[in-house]
């Protein structure tokens, strides 16, 4: 059986930074700015993998590898009101089929990594956000707790930038700017 070593060495062209995964094109900004940290594109690999954007899977931004914790890192420039919840259960569902289909032709064993899925929005500024922001941000939100309940993912945490930046730091003890 591979490791995790395998994959990263396979995937070592889609080399990128949490700023560069957070890229929104529509907005053309970033939703976080860190360069300091090594992520893997997902989504630049789906991409290649499926050159025919109908048949496209959806998939998470961003790959984050921590020894045997392995964060899928959806962002989403957007307020958590307007997030759709049917678009980021299907980026889950996708992302992780597919992640597991690249393990199986890597010969690595997903049973010994712990997948997290973290879905990150923009810091909340109105009033009927605050609450996804505040009361609720220790809650699993847009619909995402089955997955956890399922196996699918160990954890999920669904956040603001600021927060997921503090979370970041607590868990993997390194430094995140965004």
């Amino acid at each position: 059986m591979a490791d995790i070593n395998q994959f990263i060495r396979e995937y070592f062209l889609y080399k990128s930074t949490f700023k560069i995964t957070s890229f929104d094109d529509y907005n053309h900004v970033y939703l976080c700015n860190d360069e300091s940290q090594e992520v893997i594109n997902f989504d630049q690999i789906i991409s290649i993998k499926y050159p025919d954007s109908n048949k496209r899977p959806k998939s998470f931004d961003a790959l984050y590898i921590d020894n045997a914790d392995i964060y899928c890192i959806e962002f989403k420039n957007q307020k958590p009101s307007i997030i759709n919840n049917t678009e980021i259960k299907g980026k889950l569902e996708d992302g992780k089929s597919e992640l597991d289909a690249l393990f199986t032709e890597l010969n690595i064993s997903k049973d010994n990594y712990n997948f997290i899925y973290c879905v990150c929005y923009q810091n909340c500024t109105e009033p009927r956000d605050r609450y996804k922001c505040g009361v609720a941000k220790g809650a699993i939100q847009f619909d995402l707790k089955q997955y956890k309940e399922k196996g699918i993912v160990k954890e999920v945490y669904t956040n603001h930038v600021d927060f997921f930046t503090k979370q970041f730091q607590k868990k993997t003890s390194k430094n995140l700017r965004c």
